[in-house]
């Protein structure tokens, strides 16, 4: 009875938790100038978006909340 219960809830908080990560997850854009850079930022994050990193063609971007 007491595996029952872990095999139960161990995938749920572990379901839980993998959501919450991607809350506010980072990724990578190739952007050629700024404007690139916000479209890209824009249709994946909404107005609430974070520069991390420039290199040479590439931007790292966070979403710092829901879209809008």
């Amino acid at each position: 009875m007491k595996n029952k219960w872990i095999m139960l809830f161990l995938p749920a908080i572990w379901l839980g938790g993998a959501c919450e990560t991607t809350k506010n997850s980072s990724f990578y854009v190739k952007a050629r100038n700024p404007e690139e850079l916000k479209v890209h930022a824009f249709e994946r994050c909404g107005r609430k978006y974070k520069v991390l990193a420039y290199e040479d063609d590439t931007v790292r971007i966070e979403c710092l909340g829901k879209k809008d």
